[in-house]
């Protein structure tokens, strides 16, 4: 029996691989808070602490919590912290958000299924109340209060209930009324004395119910202005994400192609697809379940809690069965193509088997799958600590993940790395670098056009400017391609399942509990153990398992000439495609549709809501209606793009109220 060593070749490349690695995650243990400044929030009150807060809160506002069920979730004004980041710089946003602004804070709220009553708690990282709200039904009877009677109310509730006994200016323009059919509602705000976030106030309201106190809420008057130009600045993103959606789809119906057109042949395995498909929807779905306590927090008590559970728990389930058709529908036509492509690796089937294990490809692919993940998070902090020198922005983390809410932690980080590797890679690398390269004939394209087909699918994230994720992981993209062709598709799978792992492993093991901390190192060694078992193993036996019956050649070779007809038929051709025009016949049977279909579409018309509506006035008249109103008001329309629609302003809720009172007609 023939043994297989590690040769002095391989041993070379394996060190400057664990070099590489090594120096990447020096860089970035050195540099990363550099690179990514971290908005530290002091939690002084826990999750269950912020809990007993607020039901203190309520009972000092006689208010009985004991018989609500309540949800807890932490939540951060993203639009502020934003503006703050790039309006302020990150060293003044810190200050103030940890100093004078409450800008992440502990939602909790108190329900009852089926009941309109509720309340809200914000409690702040440091155990302040900072923000409420009493949900009452419109016609609940209440006070009629005069203006400074009310005024009086919510003055006392600041200086009483949120401790701040002055530098608030209260905006005469702000003060507003509302008749409710019982009660008379007000509304004051107040605003920060002297202070400006650049050109943002930092502003506080109360409103009453009656003589009751029904919210108040701290916030940071973000400019429309600024909004506006930051929603044109996002949208940038969105245009690229959108843009890279096309490639995306076309690979995977190719994919799902050449899976069908290989599994008619019995060339195509789709039991193992299934199988894995069901893993990764098992794991999804769980995920989602353990983020039980975030999704309950948006439960609308207008329906039965019973049908809220149901419909979730549903939803869920499509959901995961949505997310494994990711790697379901990809893998039979993948795996034969990395199968004819690569015959000296080991069956993507057999790798994760005894003997797969024990393998010596198995061993080098995991050390490189490990070393280029640690060389990549290297990277990531290289790239924007030198590109904020040149206009590349990033927002800043919080040292919080809402896996600390959950009852197992580790499920998250096990789940997105199972999924983001084993989705993104069978598409980007497994399948698409071998198919684009018997398309186009070309190495350099095979590893390119994935790389960067992956890459701006993440341009949807608020790096700015809007290409920089698209370069970012477009480089990184690159070197999987051409890792996988020199390594095989393990190695990719290995790092790009530890890349999405570690972000949520590195936060639990950075917490204050010994419980998300040892979740973090269960996340983290779901990486690990496989390299372990087989150095190991290795060591045991003094060399690796031989793995001739293992390998992609040791199976029948499948037959993917469908892809090189492909390119046959993508090539240039002088043949000119001739059109067969329809027959009489035919244009007859289609005319008599349409006329049938009409008649009967007319003669069936139920009588609807908006029946009688006759519109007078055409969108072309309506257009110069409009232009005429700014004239009038001294502006020109012609300065302006132009957008009509028929705008419906009807409520169906009124409507179906019409309808069972009065009838349609």
């Amino acid at each position: 029996m023939s043994t297989d060593r590690l040769t002095s070749a391989n041993k070379l490349a394996l060190v400057m691989w664990v070099v590489a690695g090594i120096a990447g995650a020096l860089f970035a243990h050195k540099y990363y808070f550099r690179a990514f400044p971290e908005a530290s929030v002091n939690f002084k009150v826990s999750r269950g602490e912020a809990l007993t807060r607020a039901k203190e809160f309520l009972a000092s506002e006689g208010q009985d919590a004991a018989s609500y069920q309540s949800a807890i979730v932490f939540n951060v004004d993203d639009n502020a912290k934003t503006y703050l980041e790039r309006e302020t710089g990150l060293e003044q946003a810190n200050r103030l958000m940890s100093s004078e602004l409450n800008i992440w804070y502990w939602d909790v709220r108190f329900f009852k299924p089926l009941q309109e009553e509720e309340f809200h708690v914000r409690v702040n990282p440091a155990g302040q109340v900072v923000g409420y709200e009493h949900h009452v039904e419109e016609a609940r009877a209440g006070a009629t209060l005069e203006r400074a009677a009310a005024q009086y109310d919510a003055e006392n509730f600041i200086e009483s209930k949120l401790g701040i006994k002055s530098g608030w200016d209260l905006l005469p323009e702000e003060i507003n009324s509302v008749k409710r059919p019982n009660r008379l509602d007000w509304s004051f705000t107040w605003e920060k004395h002297g202070f400006r976030a650049k050109d943002a106030p930092y502003r506080l309201n109360v409103a009453l119910q009656g003589d009751q106190i029904g919210s108040s809420e701290e916030y940071l008057k973000v400019p429309e202005a600024w909004e506006r130009s930051y929603t044109q600045l996002r949208s940038t993103n969105l245009l690229y994400n959108q843009i890279a959606i096309i490639p995306y789809v076309l690979l995977m119906g190719s994919a799902l192609w050449l899976g069908i057109s290989l599994w008619r042949k019995g060339q195509a395995d789709w039991i193992g697809a299934i199988k894995l498909g069901a893993l990764v929807a098992a794991l999804f779905f769980f995920m989602q379940l353990n983020q039980w306590q975030s999704t309950r927090a948006n439960y609308d008590t207008h329906a039965s809690y019973g049908s809220f559970v149901a419909l979730h728990i549903l939803l869920n389930i499509l959901e995961a069965v949505a997310t494994a058709l990711t790697v379901t529908m990809v893998l039979p036509g993948a795996e034969p193509l990395y199968r004819a492509t690569q015959p000296d690796r080991l069956r993507l089937s057999k790798a994760f088997t005894l003997g797969g294990l024990q393998s010596k490809e198995f061993f080098s692919a995991a050390v490189v799958g490990l070393s280029l993940a640690a060389a990549h998070i290297g990277f990531i902090v290289a790239f924007y600590m030198f590109g904020s020198k040149v206009g590349v922005w990033a927002p800043q983390d919080v040292n919080y993940s809402d896996a600390v809410n959950t009852s197992f932690p580790w499920i998250a980080g096990v789940a997105i790395g199972l999924l983001a590797s084993t989705s993104e890679e069978f598409l980007f690398r497994l399948f698409a670098v071998p198919f684009i390269g018997r398309l186009t004939k070309s190495r350099v394209l095979a590893i390119i056009l994935p790389a960067f087909s992956w890459s701006f699918l993440h341009s949807a994230y608020p790096q700015e400017p809007g290409y920089t994720r698209g370069i970012e992981v477009g480089i990184i993209g690159i070197v999987a391609g051409i890792v996988m062709l020199n390594w095989g598709i393990l190695a990719t799978l290995i790092w790009h399942y530890t890349v999405d792992a570690s972000l949520v492993g590195l936060l639990l093991v950075r917490s204050n509990s010994m419980y998300f901390k040892i979740s973090g190192v269960i996340v983290g060694a779901a990486a690990l153990a496989p390299l372990i078992f087989s150095g190991v193993a290795y060591l045991r036996r003094g060399y690796f398992a031989p793995v001739d019956d293992l390998l992609n050649r040791a199976a029948p070779v499948p037959d993917i000439s469908a892809v090189d007809e492909v390119a046959e038929d993508l090539a240039p051709s002088g043949k000119a495609r001739v059109y067969d025009a329809l027959t009489p016949g035919l244009i007859g049977v289609l005319a008599a549709c349409l006329v049938i279909g009409g008649l009967l579409a007319w003669r069936l018309k139920q009588p609807a809501i908006g029946d009688y509506l006759k519109l007078s006035v055409n969108a072309r008249t309506a257009l110069t209606d409009g232009d005429e109103v700014l004239r009038h008001r001294g502006i020109d329309p012609r300065s302006y793009h132009h957008a009509l629609l028929l705008a419906n302003t009807t409520d169906s809720v009124t409507n179906e109220f019409l309808r069972e009172r009065v009838g349609v007609a």
